[in-house]
């Protein structure tokens, strides 16, 4: 339930155990560094998977590069995704969707990361990933992000299924909203002098755009990376990788301080959480920190019994980052 917050400055909302817990670590966060996942943690919904999707549907990925196809295995359908881009790449946007190639091309590119974690693991996808952005640079992922963000977040909640030619599933989890409890729990870290900051395994072009919009500064996210050829992403992983003990891993490299409190929802946040001094949970039924969670004094939050944000909130902030001048009512 939204409204005032609880005594101690936590946000309403939270389970009333976890809130006086809550309420002590802000009593002693001056100084301290508090980090955060971000997707399905800050965010209800995966920005760096509907990001992936937005480049796909708009055929924005560098289907021009040999660099780009040499990171898809002919096992993973790499000729026919060759020549359904090809095709399509040449077509303008009304003339692309009216084809019939399109749909084909839709879900066997959406199936391509089934296929790859089925192959090689989830370690192995979360590096690829990120490699698949090589050719774009900087400037065109933050673009392309902000446009994703408007749309996700004027998307309803919902699953959209597409079928490969295999016969796969490839369902993507439509639209995103912000965690109400989370935008709050953030304000009320710094309020108490702690340092936000969010350690996320999507690419850090597009966290660090979204985590602006909840007010985390750019020089304070913490994302998977590429190393840069000139003014382009190539195809080289930028380490360490932020999976599993990757996050604890970057956070001692680039923040250098032992977090005072870790927030976040997957068993890919595990290590993270345990190095933590206090550690939260937006807890959505990961096996793992279900399992060793509360042995090991986690706060296990409900995540669905938290308010989502209206998406007004979020594309306010949105607009500002990019300049457009607000609409004054007469």
């Amino acid at each position: 339930m939204q409204g005032q917050a609880q005594p101690g400055g936590v946000p309403a909302g939270f389970e009333a155990s976890i809130a006086r817990r809550l309420s002590q670590v802000l009593a002693g966060a001056a100084g301290q560094v508090a980090v955060f996942d971000f997707d399905n943690t800050c965010i209800v919904g995966d920005i760096g998977e509907l990001y992936s999707h937005y480049l796909i549907d708009r055929v924005a990925y560098r289907y021009d590069l040999e660099a780009f196809w040499e990171l898809v295995h002919p096992e993973e359908g790499r000729d026919e995704l060759r020549m359904l881009s090809q095709a399509l790449r040449a077509m303008g946007e009304q003339a692309r969707e009216a084809d019939p190639r399109y749909a084909r091309y839709l879900a066997e590119m959406g199936a391509l990361y089934g296929r790859r974690l089925e192959r090689l693991g989830k370690r192995a996808c979360y590096e690829w990933a990120v490699r698949l952005h090589v050719g774009l640079s900087p400037a065109e992922m933050e673009a392309y992000t902000v446009e994703a963000i408007a749309g996700e977040l004027r998307r309803e909640l919902r699953d959209e299924c597409r079928f490969s030619g295999r016969g796969e599933e490839v369902r993507i989890a439509r639209g995103v909203r912000v965690v109400s409890q989370v935008r709050g729990l953030m304000e009320a870290l710094r309020r108490a002098g702690a340092e936000v900051w969010v350690v996320s395994a999507t690419n850090v072009w597009t966290v660090r755009v979204f985590a602006q919009l909840l007010g985390v500064a750019p020089e304070q996210v913490i994302g998977n990376r590429v190393e840069l050829d000139g003014e382009r992403l190539s195809s080289r992983t930028a380490r360490p990788v932020l999976f599993r003990e990757g996050k604890v891993e970057a956070i001692k490299e680039v923040i250098g301080r032992r977090p005072w409190l870790a927030v976040g929802d997957a068993g890919t946040d595990f290590e993270m959480l345990c190095d933590a001094e206090h550690a939260l949970v937006m807890d959505k039924g990961d096996a793992l920190l279900r399992r060793e969670g509360p042995g090991r004094g986690f706060m296990m939050q409900e995540r669905d019994a938290l308010d989502m944000e209206a998406p007004e909130v979020a594309l306010k902030a949105l607009d500002v980052l990019r300049g457009v001048e607000p609409v004054v009512a007469r």
